[in-house]
Protein backbone atom coordinates (compact mmCIF):
# COMPACT_ATOMS: atom_id res chain seq x y z
CA UNK A 1 0.00 0.00 0.00
CA UNK A 2 2.51 2.52 0.80
CA UNK A 3 5.06 1.59 -2.60
CA UNK A 4 1.41 2.57 -4.33
CA UNK A 5 0.73 5.66 -2.79
CA UNK A 6 4.28 6.95 -3.11
CA UNK A 7 3.69 5.96 -7.01
CA UNK A 8 0.56 8.14 -7.38
CA UNK A 9 2.46 11.23 -5.22
CA UNK A 10 5.09 10.59 -8.02
CA UNK A 11 2.92 11.12 -10.80
CA UNK A 12 0.89 13.81 -8.94
CA UNK A 13 4.29 15.85 -8.69
CA UNK A 14 5.16 14.97 -12.55
CA UNK A 15 1.84 16.54 -13.66
CA UNK A 16 2.29 19.66 -11.48
CA UNK A 17 5.52 20.30 -13.36
CA UNK A 18 4.37 19.86 -16.81
CA UNK A 19 1.53 22.24 -16.02
CA UNK A 20 4.02 24.60 -14.23
CA UNK A 21 6.45 23.85 -17.35
CA UNK A 22 3.25 24.65 -19.46
CA UNK A 23 2.45 27.45 -17.76
CA UNK A 24 5.66 29.05 -17.92
CA UNK A 25 5.41 28.50 -22.13
CA UNK A 26 2.42 30.18 -22.25
CA UNK A 27 3.42 33.03 -20.14
CA UNK A 28 6.40 33.29 -22.22
CA UNK A 29 4.59 33.14 -25.82
CA UNK A 30 2.17 35.28 -24.20
CA UNK A 31 4.84 38.08 -22.57
CA UNK A 32 6.93 37.50 -26.22
CA UNK A 33 3.99 38.66 -28.27
CA UNK A 34 3.12 40.87 -26.40
CA UNK A 35 6.77 42.42 -26.54
CA UNK A 36 6.11 42.13 -30.46
CA UNK A 37 3.22 43.75 -30.42
CA UNK A 38 4.43 46.63 -28.08
CA UNK A 39 7.63 46.95 -30.57
CA UNK A 40 5.21 46.99 -33.53
CA UNK A 41 2.77 50.10 -31.69
CA UNK A 42 6.30 51.45 -30.35
CA UNK A 43 7.71 51.75 -33.78
CA UNK A 44 4.51 52.52 -35.49
CA UNK A 45 4.17 55.75 -33.54
CA UNK A 46 7.36 57.08 -33.48
CA UNK A 47 7.30 56.34 -37.25
CA UNK A 48 4.46 59.32 -37.32
CA UNK A 49 4.91 62.65 -38.48
CA UNK A 50 2.51 63.49 -36.19
CA UNK A 51 2.95 63.68 -32.14
CA UNK A 52 1.30 61.55 -29.76
CA UNK A 53 1.55 62.98 -26.28
CA UNK A 54 -0.12 62.46 -23.15
CA UNK A 55 -0.31 65.39 -19.91
CA UNK A 56 -1.40 64.69 -16.41
CA UNK A 57 -3.89 67.19 -14.51
CA UNK A 58 -1.02 69.50 -13.95
CA UNK A 59 -0.16 69.69 -17.35
CA UNK A 60 3.15 68.06 -17.19
CA UNK A 61 3.95 65.43 -20.20
CA UNK A 62 3.55 62.07 -19.22
CA UNK A 63 4.21 60.46 -22.62
CA UNK A 64 5.62 61.95 -26.35
CA UNK A 65 6.54 60.34 -29.30
CA UNK A 66 9.98 60.85 -30.80
CA UNK A 67 7.98 63.17 -33.82
CA UNK A 68 8.30 65.83 -31.05
CA UNK A 69 11.61 66.41 -32.73
CA UNK A 70 10.46 67.51 -36.03
CA UNK A 71 8.63 69.75 -34.04
CA UNK A 72 10.93 71.59 -31.83
CA UNK A 73 13.94 70.19 -31.82
CA UNK A 74 13.88 68.31 -28.36
CA UNK A 75 13.86 64.84 -27.53
CA UNK A 76 11.41 63.01 -25.26
CA UNK A 77 13.30 62.73 -22.35
CA UNK A 78 14.02 66.14 -22.64
CA UNK A 79 10.22 67.13 -22.71
CA UNK A 80 8.78 64.25 -20.30
CA UNK A 81 8.20 65.22 -16.67
CA UNK A 82 7.93 69.33 -17.84
CA UNK A 83 4.63 71.40 -18.07
CA UNK A 84 3.18 71.86 -21.71
CA UNK A 85 2.87 75.69 -20.86
CA UNK A 86 6.99 75.95 -21.48
CA UNK A 87 6.70 75.64 -24.93
CA UNK A 88 3.36 77.62 -26.20
CA UNK A 89 4.10 81.24 -27.71
CA UNK A 90 2.61 83.19 -25.14
CA UNK A 91 -0.12 84.90 -27.51
CA UNK A 92 -1.45 81.66 -28.09
CA UNK A 93 -1.32 80.47 -24.32
CA UNK A 94 -4.59 82.26 -22.87
CA UNK A 95 -6.90 80.74 -25.97
CA UNK A 96 -5.04 77.32 -25.73
CA UNK A 97 -5.77 77.37 -21.86
CA UNK A 98 -9.50 78.16 -22.73
CA UNK A 99 -10.00 75.60 -25.00
CA UNK A 100 -8.42 72.70 -22.75
CA UNK A 101 -10.68 73.99 -20.11
CA UNK A 102 -13.49 72.84 -22.26
CA UNK A 103 -12.16 69.57 -23.56
CA UNK A 104 -11.70 68.73 -19.86
CA UNK A 105 -15.51 69.55 -19.52
CA UNK A 106 -16.36 67.08 -22.24
CA UNK A 107 -16.60 69.40 -25.13
CA UNK A 108 -14.22 68.20 -28.00
CA UNK A 109 -12.69 71.51 -29.17
CA UNK A 110 -9.71 71.30 -31.77
CA UNK A 111 -7.53 74.07 -31.11
CA UNK A 112 -3.89 75.55 -33.28
CA UNK A 113 -1.39 77.36 -31.70
CA UNK A 114 2.44 77.94 -31.81
CA UNK A 115 5.01 75.89 -30.44
CA UNK A 116 8.52 77.71 -29.58
CA UNK A 117 11.11 75.07 -30.79
CA UNK A 118 14.63 74.80 -29.22
CA UNK A 119 16.43 77.00 -31.41
CA UNK A 120 13.59 79.42 -31.19
CA UNK A 121 12.05 78.09 -34.55
CA UNK A 122 8.01 79.21 -34.32
CA UNK A 123 6.19 75.95 -35.75
CA UNK A 124 2.35 75.99 -35.92
CA UNK A 125 0.33 73.15 -35.01
CA UNK A 126 -3.14 71.95 -34.71
CA UNK A 127 -4.30 69.43 -31.77
CA UNK A 128 -6.72 67.21 -30.75
CA UNK A 129 -7.21 65.75 -27.77
CA UNK A 130 -9.65 63.66 -25.09
CA UNK A 131 -9.43 63.55 -21.75
CA UNK A 132 -8.13 60.32 -19.59
CA UNK A 133 -10.57 59.44 -16.87
CA UNK A 134 -9.73 56.97 -14.48
CA UNK A 135 -12.85 55.79 -12.09
CA UNK A 136 -14.79 58.74 -12.85
CA UNK A 137 -11.98 61.15 -12.47
CA UNK A 138 -10.23 63.42 -15.36
CA UNK A 139 -6.59 62.66 -14.67
CA UNK A 140 -5.37 64.01 -17.72
CA UNK A 141 -5.32 64.33 -21.58
CA UNK A 142 -4.54 62.15 -24.39
CA UNK A 143 -3.74 63.69 -27.47
CA UNK A 144 -2.58 64.41 -31.30
CA UNK A 145 -0.05 66.87 -32.22
CA UNK A 146 -0.36 67.70 -36.54
CA UNK A 147 2.49 70.28 -37.98
CA UNK A 148 0.55 72.72 -39.98
CA UNK A 149 3.37 75.18 -41.35
CA UNK A 150 2.59 74.31 -44.77
CA UNK A 151 -1.42 74.75 -44.36
CA UNK A 152 -0.59 78.34 -42.31
CA UNK A 153 2.04 78.98 -45.68
CA UNK A 154 -0.92 78.42 -48.07
CA UNK A 155 -3.44 80.32 -45.99
CA UNK A 156 -1.08 83.07 -45.97
CA UNK A 157 -0.71 83.17 -49.28
CA UNK A 158 -4.10 83.14 -50.08
CA UNK A 159 -4.02 85.55 -48.03
CA UNK A 160 -1.73 88.02 -49.65
CA UNK A 161 -3.92 87.24 -53.20
CA UNK A 162 -6.89 88.29 -51.22
CA UNK A 163 -5.37 91.36 -49.71
CA UNK A 164 -3.87 92.39 -53.64
CA UNK A 165 -7.27 91.78 -55.29
CA UNK A 166 -9.03 94.00 -52.53
CA UNK A 167 -6.23 96.63 -53.17
CA UNK A 168 -7.47 96.27 -56.87
CA UNK A 169 -10.24 96.64 -56.58
CA UNK A 170 -10.02 99.52 -53.71
CA UNK A 171 -7.79 101.63 -56.10
CA UNK A 172 -10.29 100.80 -59.16
CA UNK A 173 -12.66 103.85 -60.09
CA UNK A 174 -15.59 101.03 -59.98
CA UNK A 175 -17.91 99.63 -57.50
CA UNK A 176 -17.61 96.24 -56.61
CA UNK A 177 -20.07 94.44 -54.54
CA UNK A 178 -20.63 90.60 -53.85
CA UNK A 179 -23.96 89.38 -52.91
CA UNK A 180 -25.06 85.92 -51.84
CA UNK A 181 -28.18 84.18 -52.55
CA UNK A 182 -29.43 85.98 -49.40
CA UNK A 183 -29.17 88.79 -50.62
CA UNK A 184 -26.47 89.93 -48.29
CA UNK A 185 -23.31 91.79 -49.22
CA UNK A 186 -20.14 89.49 -48.94
CA UNK A 187 -17.50 92.20 -50.32
CA UNK A 188 -17.38 95.46 -51.68
CA UNK A 189 -14.26 97.67 -52.12
CA UNK A 190 -13.33 101.59 -51.25
CA UNK A 191 -15.73 103.51 -54.48
CA UNK A 192 -18.50 101.42 -53.26
CA UNK A 193 -17.99 102.93 -49.48
CA UNK A 194 -17.27 105.97 -50.97
CA UNK A 195 -20.48 106.67 -52.84
CA UNK A 196 -22.49 104.98 -50.59
CA UNK A 197 -21.14 106.64 -47.24
CA UNK A 198 -21.31 103.66 -45.33
CA UNK A 199 -18.17 101.90 -43.73
CA UNK A 200 -16.90 98.23 -44.77
CA UNK A 201 -18.13 97.10 -41.31
CA UNK A 202 -21.45 98.75 -41.63
CA UNK A 203 -22.00 96.93 -45.28
CA UNK A 204 -20.78 93.41 -44.97
CA UNK A 205 -23.59 91.14 -43.91
CA UNK A 206 -26.14 93.60 -44.62
CA UNK A 207 -28.99 93.04 -46.78
CA UNK A 208 -28.21 94.85 -50.25
CA UNK A 209 -31.81 96.25 -51.30
CA UNK A 210 -32.40 97.48 -47.85
CA UNK A 211 -29.44 99.17 -47.62
CA UNK A 212 -28.78 100.98 -51.03
CA UNK A 213 -31.94 100.33 -53.10
CA UNK A 214 -34.44 103.12 -53.47
CA UNK A 215 -38.13 101.60 -51.60
CA UNK A 216 -39.96 102.19 -54.85
CA UNK A 217 -37.29 99.75 -56.91
CA UNK A 218 -37.43 97.14 -54.30
CA UNK A 219 -39.41 94.92 -56.38
CA UNK A 220 -37.86 95.18 -59.95
CA UNK A 221 -34.69 94.76 -58.90
CA UNK A 222 -35.17 92.11 -56.25
CA UNK A 223 -36.60 90.81 -59.98
CA UNK A 224 -33.47 91.03 -61.81
CA UNK A 225 -31.42 89.61 -58.30
CA UNK A 226 -33.64 86.51 -58.72
CA UNK A 227 -33.26 85.92 -62.68
CA UNK A 228 -29.52 86.33 -62.35
CA UNK A 229 -29.21 83.84 -59.64
CA UNK A 230 -31.94 81.06 -61.05
CA UNK A 231 -29.05 81.29 -64.04
CA UNK A 232 -30.21 83.79 -66.60
CA UNK A 233 -27.69 85.59 -66.52
CA UNK A 234 -27.81 87.16 -70.13
CA UNK A 235 -30.99 89.04 -69.71
CA UNK A 236 -29.67 90.90 -66.89
CA UNK A 237 -25.54 91.10 -67.76
CA UNK A 238 -26.05 94.66 -68.32
CA UNK A 239 -28.72 97.07 -66.14
CA UNK A 240 -28.91 100.21 -64.53
CA UNK A 241 -30.82 100.98 -61.45
CA UNK A 242 -30.71 103.64 -58.95
CA UNK A 243 -28.86 103.34 -55.77
CA UNK A 244 -29.33 105.67 -52.04
CA UNK A 245 -26.50 106.75 -50.11
CA UNK A 246 -26.44 107.18 -46.33
CA UNK A 247 -27.05 110.90 -46.97
CA UNK A 248 -30.45 110.22 -49.14
CA UNK A 249 -28.81 110.90 -52.21
CA UNK A 250 -29.92 108.85 -55.48
CA UNK A 251 -27.22 108.17 -57.84
CA UNK A 252 -27.81 106.31 -61.09
CA UNK A 253 -25.43 102.99 -61.60
CA UNK A 254 -24.36 100.67 -64.89
CA UNK A 255 -24.07 97.49 -63.56
CA UNK A 256 -22.15 94.45 -65.08
CA UNK A 257 -23.43 91.45 -64.01
CA UNK A 258 -21.24 87.87 -63.35
CA UNK A 259 -22.55 85.02 -61.31
CA UNK A 260 -20.88 83.29 -58.68
CA UNK A 261 -20.60 79.57 -57.63
CA UNK A 262 -19.28 77.37 -54.81
CA UNK A 263 -17.59 74.04 -54.83
CA UNK A 264 -20.13 72.20 -56.12
CA UNK A 265 -20.83 74.46 -59.43
CA UNK A 266 -24.17 75.76 -58.12
CA UNK A 267 -24.83 79.45 -58.40
CA UNK A 268 -23.91 80.92 -54.67
CA UNK A 269 -24.32 84.91 -55.47
CA UNK A 270 -23.42 87.35 -58.01
CA UNK A 271 -20.50 89.52 -58.05
CA UNK A 272 -21.75 93.53 -59.83
CA UNK A 273 -19.12 96.20 -61.23
CA UNK A 274 -20.86 99.47 -61.21
CA UNK A 275 -19.92 102.92 -62.63
CA UNK A 276 -21.48 105.71 -61.27
CA UNK A 277 -23.24 107.24 -64.49
CA UNK A 278 -24.98 109.99 -62.52
CA UNK A 279 -23.61 113.08 -63.98
CA UNK A 280 -23.74 111.18 -67.25
CA UNK A 281 -27.48 111.06 -67.47
CA UNK A 282 -27.67 114.81 -66.16
CA UNK A 283 -25.42 115.64 -69.26
CA UNK A 284 -27.80 113.94 -71.68
CA UNK A 285 -30.99 115.30 -70.51
CA UNK A 286 -29.18 118.68 -71.08
CA UNK A 287 -28.23 117.85 -74.04
CA UNK A 288 -31.26 116.17 -75.04
CA UNK A 289 -33.28 119.45 -74.18
CA UNK A 290 -30.61 121.65 -75.66
CA UNK A 291 -30.85 119.65 -79.32
CA UNK A 292 -34.65 120.04 -78.53
CA UNK A 293 -34.47 123.63 -78.06
CA UNK A 294 -31.58 123.77 -81.61
CA UNK A 295 -34.16 122.14 -83.49
CA UNK A 296 -36.74 124.89 -82.40
CA UNK A 297 -34.37 127.64 -83.17
CA UNK A 298 -33.11 125.91 -86.49
CA UNK A 299 -36.99 125.55 -87.48
CA UNK A 300 -37.73 129.14 -86.64
CA UNK A 301 -34.49 130.22 -88.24
CA UNK A 302 -35.65 127.58 -91.56
CA UNK A 303 -39.12 129.28 -91.46
CA UNK A 304 -37.89 132.91 -91.33
CA UNK A 305 -35.23 132.18 -94.42
CA UNK A 306 -38.21 130.59 -96.18
CA UNK A 307 -40.92 133.55 -95.15
CA UNK A 308 -38.21 136.33 -95.58
CA UNK A 309 -37.12 134.89 -98.69
CA UNK A 310 -40.36 134.55 -100.31
CA UNK A 311 -41.14 138.19 -99.31
CA UNK A 312 -37.89 139.30 -100.86
CA UNK A 313 -38.01 137.90 -103.68
CA UNK A 314 -41.14 139.32 -105.16
CA UNK A 315 -40.11 142.94 -105.23
CA UNK A 316 -36.78 141.79 -106.52
CA UNK A 317 -38.17 140.07 -109.49
CA UNK A 318 -39.87 143.45 -109.55
CA UNK A 319 -36.84 145.20 -110.00
CA UNK A 320 -34.98 142.63 -111.78
CA UNK A 321 -37.70 142.26 -114.66
CA UNK A 322 -38.42 146.91 -114.89
CA UNK A 323 -34.63 147.29 -115.24
CA UNK A 324 -34.40 144.80 -117.80
CA UNK A 325 -37.43 145.93 -119.67
CA UNK A 326 -35.97 149.25 -119.65
CA UNK A 327 -32.65 148.05 -120.63
CA UNK A 328 -34.23 146.84 -123.60
CA UNK A 329 -34.86 150.58 -124.82
CA UNK A 330 -38.88 149.27 -124.74
CA UNK A 331 -40.04 152.88 -123.27
CA UNK A 332 -37.56 155.19 -125.20
CA UNK A 333 -34.09 155.75 -125.16
CA UNK A 334 -31.67 155.59 -122.84
CA UNK A 335 -28.36 157.56 -122.71
CA UNK A 336 -25.00 155.27 -121.88
CA UNK A 337 -24.64 156.35 -118.14
CA UNK A 338 -28.54 155.19 -117.28
CA UNK A 339 -27.92 152.00 -118.93
CA UNK A 340 -24.77 151.33 -116.83
CA UNK A 341 -26.77 152.66 -113.52
CA UNK A 342 -29.72 150.06 -115.00
CA UNK A 343 -27.34 147.61 -115.85
CA UNK A 344 -25.62 147.60 -111.87
CA UNK A 345 -29.42 147.32 -110.84
CA UNK A 346 -30.34 144.48 -112.91
CA UNK A 347 -26.89 142.65 -112.02
CA UNK A 348 -27.21 143.43 -108.36
CA UNK A 349 -31.02 142.34 -108.59
CA UNK A 350 -30.14 138.78 -109.71
CA UNK A 351 -26.94 138.03 -107.22
CA UNK A 352 -29.64 139.44 -104.63
CA UNK A 353 -32.02 136.83 -105.36
CA UNK A 354 -29.59 134.44 -106.32
CA UNK A 355 -28.44 134.47 -102.94
CA UNK A 356 -31.93 134.47 -101.43
CA UNK A 357 -32.35 131.02 -103.58
CA UNK A 358 -29.68 129.61 -101.89
CA UNK A 359 -30.48 130.57 -98.67
CA UNK A 360 -33.85 128.74 -99.56
CA UNK A 361 -32.43 126.14 -100.51
CA UNK A 362 -30.11 125.05 -97.63
CA UNK A 363 -32.99 125.59 -95.20
CA UNK A 364 -35.40 123.29 -97.10
CA UNK A 365 -32.29 120.59 -96.88
CA UNK A 366 -32.00 121.23 -93.13
CA UNK A 367 -35.23 121.18 -92.71
CA UNK A 368 -35.47 117.59 -95.03
CA UNK A 369 -38.11 118.51 -97.13
CA UNK A 370 -36.11 118.74 -100.23
CA UNK A 371 -36.77 116.43 -103.34
CA UNK A 372 -34.94 115.45 -106.25
CA UNK A 373 -36.52 115.90 -109.49
CA UNK A 374 -34.98 113.00 -111.48
CA UNK A 375 -34.45 113.32 -115.60
CA UNK A 376 -33.07 111.43 -118.09
CA UNK A 377 -30.36 113.52 -120.65
CA UNK A 378 -27.75 112.89 -122.71
CA UNK A 379 -24.30 113.55 -121.05
CA UNK A 380 -22.95 115.69 -124.28
CA UNK A 381 -25.87 117.77 -124.06
CA UNK A 382 -25.75 118.31 -120.63
CA UNK A 383 -22.26 119.16 -120.09
CA UNK A 384 -23.03 121.76 -123.56
CA UNK A 385 -25.55 123.14 -121.07
CA UNK A 386 -22.88 124.09 -118.34
CA UNK A 387 -20.40 125.19 -120.82
CA UNK A 388 -22.54 127.78 -121.88
CA UNK A 389 -23.60 128.61 -118.33
CA UNK A 390 -20.41 128.96 -117.02
CA UNK A 391 -18.41 130.47 -120.49
CA UNK A 392 -19.49 134.57 -119.35
CA UNK A 393 -17.70 133.52 -115.84
CA UNK A 394 -14.18 132.73 -117.39
CA UNK A 395 -14.47 135.19 -119.91
CA UNK A 396 -14.31 138.22 -117.50
CA UNK A 397 -11.07 136.83 -116.48
CA UNK A 398 -9.69 135.45 -119.59
CA UNK A 399 -9.60 132.05 -118.39
CA UNK A 400 -9.20 128.80 -120.24
CA UNK A 401 -11.98 126.44 -119.76
CA UNK A 402 -11.96 123.38 -121.08
CA UNK A 403 -14.37 120.26 -120.66
CA UNK A 404 -12.51 116.67 -121.46
CA UNK A 405 -15.17 113.79 -121.39
CA UNK A 406 -13.46 110.50 -120.81
CA UNK A 407 -16.42 108.21 -120.14
CA UNK A 408 -18.51 105.86 -122.41
CA UNK A 409 -21.53 106.35 -120.53
CA UNK A 410 -24.27 108.01 -122.71
CA UNK A 411 -27.25 109.06 -120.88
CA UNK A 412 -27.41 110.50 -117.01
CA UNK A 413 -30.28 110.18 -115.15
CA UNK A 414 -30.20 113.28 -112.43
CA UNK A 415 -32.18 116.07 -110.79
CA UNK A 416 -30.46 118.50 -113.77
CA UNK A 417 -30.78 121.82 -111.66
CA UNK A 418 -29.17 120.47 -108.85
CA UNK A 419 -26.39 118.74 -110.71
CA UNK A 420 -26.08 122.03 -112.92
CA UNK A 421 -25.96 124.06 -110.34
CA UNK A 422 -23.30 121.82 -108.39
CA UNK A 423 -20.61 121.90 -111.44
CA UNK A 424 -21.24 125.70 -112.35
CA UNK A 425 -20.31 126.56 -109.13
CA UNK A 426 -17.68 124.62 -108.87
CA UNK A 427 -16.18 126.10 -112.08
CA UNK A 428 -17.12 129.23 -110.69
CA UNK A 429 -15.31 128.66 -107.43
CA UNK A 430 -12.13 127.76 -109.06
CA UNK A 431 -12.62 130.63 -111.46
CA UNK A 432 -12.73 132.92 -108.27
CA UNK A 433 -10.01 131.91 -106.86
CA UNK A 434 -7.57 131.78 -109.68
CA UNK A 435 -5.57 134.20 -111.80
CA UNK A 436 -6.57 136.06 -114.87
CA UNK A 437 -5.51 133.94 -118.03
CA UNK A 438 -5.07 130.49 -115.95
CA UNK A 439 -6.66 127.30 -116.89
CA UNK A 440 -9.38 125.39 -115.50
CA UNK A 441 -9.89 121.84 -116.37
CA UNK A 442 -13.20 119.74 -115.73
CA UNK A 443 -12.63 116.01 -116.56
CA UNK A 444 -15.50 113.81 -116.75
CA UNK A 445 -15.27 109.77 -116.55
CA UNK A 446 -16.82 106.96 -115.08
CA UNK A 447 -16.17 104.11 -112.71
CA UNK A 448 -18.13 100.88 -112.72
CA UNK A 449 -20.92 102.56 -110.51
CA UNK A 450 -20.37 106.60 -110.40
CA UNK A 451 -20.00 109.47 -112.95
CA UNK A 452 -17.37 111.70 -111.61
CA UNK A 453 -16.24 115.54 -112.28
CA UNK A 454 -13.41 116.69 -111.64
CA UNK A 455 -12.70 120.36 -112.05
CA UNK A 456 -9.16 121.40 -111.03
CA UNK A 457 -7.44 124.76 -110.99
CA UNK A 458 -4.14 126.27 -110.36
CA UNK A 459 -5.22 128.93 -107.87
CA UNK A 460 -4.40 129.71 -104.25
CA UNK A 461 -5.22 126.17 -102.59
CA UNK A 462 -6.81 125.11 -99.21
CA UNK A 463 -4.85 124.30 -96.53
CA UNK A 464 -5.20 120.25 -95.31
CA UNK A 465 -6.75 122.03 -91.68
CA UNK A 466 -8.83 124.07 -93.49
CA UNK A 467 -10.60 121.90 -95.70
CA UNK A 468 -13.45 120.67 -93.42
CA UNK A 469 -14.63 124.11 -93.06
CA UNK A 470 -15.01 124.48 -96.66
CA UNK A 471 -18.38 122.31 -96.61
CA UNK A 472 -20.07 124.48 -93.72
CA UNK A 473 -22.97 126.67 -94.06
CA UNK A 474 -22.01 130.24 -93.95
CA UNK A 475 -18.46 129.99 -93.53
CA UNK A 476 -15.59 131.65 -95.39
CA UNK A 477 -11.76 129.96 -94.63
CA UNK A 478 -10.57 133.50 -94.41
CA UNK A 479 -13.43 136.37 -93.68
CA UNK A 480 -11.04 138.69 -95.75
CA UNK A 481 -12.21 136.40 -98.47
CA UNK A 482 -15.79 137.29 -98.31
CA UNK A 483 -14.48 141.29 -99.34
CA UNK A 484 -11.90 140.10 -101.95
CA UNK A 485 -13.56 137.18 -103.62
CA UNK A 486 -17.28 137.69 -102.77
CA UNK A 487 -19.65 134.74 -101.92
CA UNK A 488 -21.61 134.01 -98.51
CA UNK A 489 -20.26 130.29 -98.41
CA UNK A 490 -23.44 128.72 -99.48
CA UNK A 491 -22.15 127.12 -102.78
CA UNK A 492 -20.17 123.95 -101.61
CA UNK A 493 -22.67 123.16 -98.83
CA UNK A 494 -24.91 122.79 -101.65
CA UNK A 495 -22.69 121.26 -103.82
CA UNK A 496 -21.98 118.69 -101.05
CA UNK A 497 -25.18 118.16 -100.30
CA UNK A 498 -26.86 117.50 -103.55
CA UNK A 499 -24.60 115.10 -104.47
CA UNK A 500 -24.92 113.02 -100.93
CA UNK A 501 -28.77 113.10 -101.99
CA UNK A 502 -27.94 111.79 -105.17
CA UNK A 503 -25.95 109.10 -103.47
CA UNK A 504 -22.62 110.07 -104.06
CA UNK A 505 -19.81 112.55 -102.75
CA UNK A 506 -18.14 115.67 -102.85
CA UNK A 507 -14.45 115.62 -101.92
CA UNK A 508 -11.27 117.96 -103.03
CA UNK A 509 -7.21 117.44 -103.22
CA UNK A 510 -5.68 120.99 -102.64
CA UNK A 511 -1.94 122.73 -101.78
CA UNK A 512 -1.25 126.22 -100.65
CA UNK A 513 -0.42 127.99 -103.88
CA UNK A 514 -0.52 124.72 -105.62
CA UNK A 515 -4.31 124.86 -106.64
CA UNK A 516 -7.52 122.41 -105.89
CA UNK A 517 -8.97 119.59 -107.85
CA UNK A 518 -12.78 119.05 -106.59
CA UNK A 519 -14.86 115.39 -107.11
CA UNK A 520 -18.01 115.52 -107.29
CA UNK A 521 -19.33 111.67 -107.98
CA UNK A 522 -22.51 110.46 -108.46
CA UNK A 523 -24.22 107.26 -108.80
CA UNK A 524 -24.85 105.99 -112.57
CA UNK A 525 -27.59 103.84 -111.85
CA UNK A 526 -29.79 105.71 -109.43
CA UNK A 527 -32.14 104.28 -106.82
CA UNK A 528 -35.30 105.92 -108.55
CA UNK A 529 -38.32 105.23 -109.89
CA UNK A 530 -37.24 104.70 -113.43
CA UNK A 531 -40.94 105.65 -115.12
CA UNK A 532 -39.20 109.54 -114.69
CA UNK A 533 -37.70 110.13 -117.21
CA UNK A 534 -37.54 113.17 -119.68
CA UNK A 535 -40.01 113.52 -122.53
CA UNK A 536 -36.79 113.33 -124.86
CA UNK A 537 -36.11 110.11 -123.48
CA UNK A 538 -39.47 108.68 -123.55
CA UNK A 539 -39.84 109.39 -127.23
CA UNK A 540 -37.30 107.85 -127.96
CA UNK A 541 -38.02 104.61 -126.06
Amino acid sequence: MTVKKEIKSSEKIEDLEQTIKDLRDEIELVTREAGEKEESYKLHLENLNDVIFSVDKVGNFTYITSAIELFTGYLPEEVIGTSFMRYIHPEDLPGLLEDMDLTLKGEHKPYMFRVIGKSGKITHVHTSSKGIVRNGEVVGLNGIMVNINQLKKVERELMKEKEKAQHYLNVSNVMFVALDRNQKITLVNAKTVEILGYSENELLGSNWFDMAIPENDHDNVKGIFNTIISGDIDQFQYYENAIITRSGEERIISWHNSTLYDDDGNISGILASGIDVTERKIAEKTMLHAKIEAETANQAKTTFIANISHELRTPLNSVIGFSEILLEKKFGYINEKQKRYLHNIYSSGKHLLDVFNLMLEVSKIESEVIELNYKTVELVEFVENIRKHVIPIVQDKEQRLTFNINSDVEYITVDLEKVEQSIIHLIGNASKFSENGSPIIVEIKNTDKYLVFEVSDIGIGISEENIDKLFSPFTQIDASSTRSHGGIGIGLCLAKKYSELHGGSLNVKSEINEGSTFIFKIPLKPEINTAILSEKDNEKK
